[in-house]
């Protein structure tokens, strides 16, 4: 051969691939595989394993989807790697090169066919175990409905619940999922980097080649490059291969995610049917001579430690599967301890007033919002752990693990509650009770019963699971019993009747109403843990546990619910204090903050009267609220609950759905949808009814305190705003209750239009006098307060509702004017027409006399003076009454050519020297209200004016 040769080595390794093709082929024949042999004669790749046998995969027939995913075996893409080793420790430089990428592809491609078969595995597995756990769901409940709770059917129960407990154990599928879905996107986005076109490939080929000759000073031969391209031509197919594996791969993922979730729901369905069900049902034998033998074996085994290293192992494992978790974990519990030590501090600082120096209110209420931070760090922190161990790979021994700090931390939730009440300069220490002359024993034998309860419940929990069979009935029994005991006395020590030592802690958070029933509750913590302990003995293990466990959030519920309702009773005066008196700055000196004395201010009507609303309101809504909270605790443990809450009617509601079609495209279909209106629909919606209607009547009030003393509105413009607001929040009200009972539009709109119709005929007037009084209230022709006169009617406009208008006239009288007469009838405005100004005044007066004799003399007073009208007359209105004084609001009238602003001065001089002269005037006198087509800058005794609604 002349020019450049080719080594001997390659023609060798040349001459061996052949040998290599042959053997390979019958290797994938062996395997059913379909390898067609490739027609280059120089350089025998065996690329095309495990395809058809008609020519390449464009030429094909059938539709591409029926062979996606199918190519070499695991086994023959280890051999084919196997192969490219061998070519690469023969040949040149640049043909090792190509045939070490292909072995590291071949092998990536053997690694995804195994993981595509594991997976398809687990898939079925998957799959078999959702159609299990559905089709037991389903023949569960049938057995439920048709012949009920039967000791038979509550054996099935239990063991349906043991076997959804040994499926838990498993590897969580979701979260294996997951993880492999973002280790192998990676992967698969590596494979796009690959050329892999035929004009690429000889591109490729090209620039490896003249990369050698540059090296070595010699050009390539035709032999060479075709060896080369070869090799590139088995490159891309490998990469096409691993692209359509992935995608199979990535499917199958998605599968199994999907099932995985569908199980996890199915089940939690089928748990919460178990544990309504199965609560009253015998979970054990009764106690006997046997428990007392089996408890030495179980003691026995417990001291072997074989369950701690088990557990070491598997924290090990799920360490290792997922560390980010673990290490968010760690930093989570950290930044609570901080937390907690953060928060503890502030407590003892303001205990010691060293912290937040402000008024008395203010502190408790700081007091008690530190006082439940710290007591839901330490159990927060245990329930993190918890359900992190329940999460992403577990096993048997760290899900009995999980339930034990489930269990601790809720009965630490429970035991810290009331430690950090009763804690040195703690809430009740320094800011509710200075008589607790017991409060430090009492912390004391608290945090000693925490420290023997919180352990003791964690250990139980452990015995109760751990092994299914000695531990069970036997030395976690025998714990069980001894914590009730412990239970018992610690509940005759904290609440026995004047002697507790939570007693005063007790009458400090509930007042008398508490302390009235101490015996009740006393007789309450003392005799459940023995009826617990009596359930336990006869076998009802699962019984007890699922009643205690109720019963500590219930009492967990009552505590937090008086340390908020103190503090909210609190912080509800104080903010109302703000909002409705001057403000008054504090005064410090070297000692600290200076305590103020009360000063007996005046009582605002409106004031007292918004105040005891919303306190009714909020006492109603606690309430609920609480009642709420109670019934959905008890409600799965109580049998029959259900025919406590009937269903009533139902209701056909159209609802509509969304799916995707097979071009990607949204189609919304609309379906008939049973929605059922139960009793307790109906109660709600009276409820909601019941806050609506108050919260409206309470809002003229509360827009006077907390709006119309800060702005300056007319009269007409407050009125609208009150009538608007108060349709609008009761027609919110009224449309929610609708939507709870199933009132639809659909099904009342022929009765609307049948009472329209009869509206439209038989209450013409009624309608006339609705349509008037929106023009009146919209248009406002006149407002609240003008002089007017309809037809043969004078007076002022008291009020205006959507029917009538009251006038009161110069004799005192209410006059309830129809509406419709503003739009029939001629309707003078005596101060629209520039014709008539009002001057008003207000004084405080003492309350030596009664206020009939004091408004009289105020009123001949004014009618002394002389630009003051006759008629109208002047009116004196009692504005309110405080503890010493009485407040007066004076109005009259003058023609307005007059000087308002030097009537109101000369009126106000006469008024007050005349109740000088009598002793009568108080020493604090009001702010005069603003004169109206006056200046708002020009006013008496004040340089800001001050809003009262009529």
């Amino acid at each position: 051969m002349s020019g450049l040769c080719l080594p001997r080595r390659p023609l060798y390794c040349s001459t061996c691939l052949v040998a290599l093709t042959i053997w390979a082929t019958c290797a994938a024949a062996q395997n059913n595989a379909r390898w067609p042999p490739s027609p280059r004669p120089l350089l025998q790749v065996p690329v095309n394993a495990g395809k058809t046998s008609s020519g390449s995969m464009a030429t094909e027939k059938g539709s591409a989807e029926d062979h996606q995913g199918e190519g070499f075996s695991p086994e023959v893409a280890l051999q084919i790697a196997q192969w490219n080793r061998d070519l690469s420790e023969r040949s040149t430089p640049v043909l090792a090169k190509i045939a070490s990428q292909n072995a590291d592809l071949a092998e990536q491609l053997s690694k995804l066919g195994f993981s595509v078969r594991t997976l398809q595995q687990r898939l079925d597995a998957a799959e078999q175990k959702l159609e299990d756990i559905q089709s037991d769901y389903q023949s569960v409940s049938g057995k439920l409905a048709e012949y009920g709770l039967t000791p038979t059917i509550g054996l099935l129960l239990r063991h349906r619940k043991e076997q959804l407990d040994s499926w838990q154990t498993q590897d969580n599928e979701n979260h294996f999922a997951r993880a492999e879905l973002q280790r192998t996107q990676q992967e698969a986005l590596e494979l796009e980097l690959i050329l892999g076109g035929e004009g690429q490939l000889q591109q490729q080929a090209d620039q490896m080649l003249a990369e050698t000759s540059d090296a070595s000073g010699q050009s390539p031969t035709p032999l060479l490059r075709q060896q080369v391209l070869d090799l590139l031509t088995h490159r891309s197919q490998l990469v096409d291969q691993l692209k359509q594996s992935y995608r199979k791969y990535h499917r199958n993922l998605d599968r199994l995610d999907s099932t995985a979730s569908a199980t996890s729901a199915t089940t939690a369905e089928f748990r919460k049917l178990i544990n309504r069900h199965a609560t009253w049902i015998r979970s054990g034998d009764p106690i006997g001579i046997q428990d007392f033998a089996d408890a030495k074996a179980g003691i026995a085994a417990l001291l072997e430690f074989r369950h701690t290293r088990q557990l070491g192992r598997d924290l090990k494992r799920k360490l290792s599967d997922d560390q980010i978790s673990g290490i968010l974990l760690s930093a989570f519990i950290g930044l609570m301890f901080a937390l907690r030590w953060r928060l503890k501090s502030w407590l003892v600082a303001i205990g010691l007033k060293s912290k937040l120096r402000t008024a008395g209110k203010t502190r408790v209420v700081a007091a008690g919002a530190l006082t439940l931070g710290v007591a839901v760090v330490v159990p927060l922190q245990g329930y993190a752990t918890a359900w992190w161990l329940n999460q992403g790979i577990v096993s048997e021994l760290i899900i009995q693990v999980a339930s034990g700090l489930f269990a601790a931390s809720l009965i630490g939730l429970l035991v810290e509650l009331p430690r950090q009440l009763l804690r040195p300069f703690g809430l009740v220490d320094k800011h509710l009770s200075k008589t607790f002359s017991t409060r430090a024993e009492a912390f004391k034998d608290w945090s000693i019963a925490g420290l023997m309860l919180v352990p003791g419940t964690f250990a139980i929990t452990m015995l109760v699971q751990i092994d299914h069979g000695i531990w069970r009935d036997s030395l976690g029994r025998f714990g069980f019993l001894t914590m009730m005991l412990v239970v018992a006395g610690l509940a005759h020590f904290a609440l026995r009747p004047g002697k507790g030592f939570l007693c005063p802690a007790i009458e400090a958070f509930g007042g008398r109403l508490a302390t009235g029933f101490g015996h009740l509750w006393y007789a309450l913590a003392l005799g459940f843990p023995i009826l617990m302990g009596i359930l336990s003995s006869l076998g009802y293990g699962y019984t007890a546990s699922e009643l205690i466990k109720r019963a500590t959030w219930s009492a967990i519920l009552v505590m937090t619910a008086a340390v908020v309702w103190k503090i909210g009773q609190l912080g509800f005066q104080q903010i109302w204090r703000n909002l409705t008196q001057p403000k008054v700055e504090p005064r410090y000196d070297e000692y600290g903050l200076i305590e103020e004395p009360e000063v007996a201010e005046e009582v605002n009507e409106t004031h007292v009267v918004l105040k005891h609303q919303i306190g009714f309101l909020g006492q109603c809504v606690a309430g609920v609220a609480l009642v709420s909270c109670f019934v959905a605790l008890w409600v799965d443990v109580i049998p029959n609950m259900s025919l406590a809450n009937p269903v009533l009617w139902t209701v056909q509601d159209t609802v509509t759905h969304y799916a995707d079609d097979g071009q990607g495209q949204t189609v919304a279909s609309s379906v008939l949808q049973a929605t059922p209106v139960t009793l307790l629909n109906v109660v709600w919606a009276a409820a909601i009814l019941f806050v609506a209607i108050h919260i409206s009547r309470l809002l003229p009030n509360l827009f006077d305190a907390l709006v119309l003393q800060r702005v300056d509105y007319d009269e007409g413009m407050e009125h609208l705003i009150l009538v608007l607001g108060r349709c609008i929040l009761f027609a919110i009200g009224c449309f929610v209750a609708c939507r709870l009972i199933g009132i639809r539009w659909m099904t009342i709109q022929w009765l609307m239009v049948g009472i329209t119709i009869g509206i439209g005929f038989g209450l013409q007037d009624i309608v006339r006098n609705i349509l008037g009084g929106l023009v009146v209230l919209f248009a406002r022709p006149v407002n609240v307060g003008d002089r007017v006169t309809v037809g043969r009617l004078t007076g002022r406009i008291a009020s205006q509702t959507l029917r009538t208008t009251i006038l009161a006239d110069d004799e005192g009288r209410e006059l309830q004017i129809p509406n419709r007469k503003f739009l029939s009838d001629e309707v003078t405005n005596w101060r629209g027409a520039g014709k008539l100004t009002t001057v008003a005044i207000e004084v405080t007066v003492r309350r030596e006399e009664r206020p009939i004799d004091i408004g009289r003399m105020i009123g001949e007073w004014a009618s002394a003076e002389r630009e003051v009208l006759q008629s109208p007359g002047p009116q004196v209105t009692l504005v309110c009454i405080a503890k010493k004084t009485q407040r007066y609001e004076l109005h009259v009238w003058t023609e307005a050519q007059h000087d308002a602003k030097q009537v109101q001065r000369a009126l106000l001089e006469t008024v007050r020297s005349n109740l000088r002269e009598r002793n009568l005037l108080a020493k604090t006198q009001p702010t005069q209200p603003a004169i109206r087509h006056a200046d708002p800058d020009s006013q008496i005794d004040a340089t800001r004016p001050k809003r009262r609604s009529a």
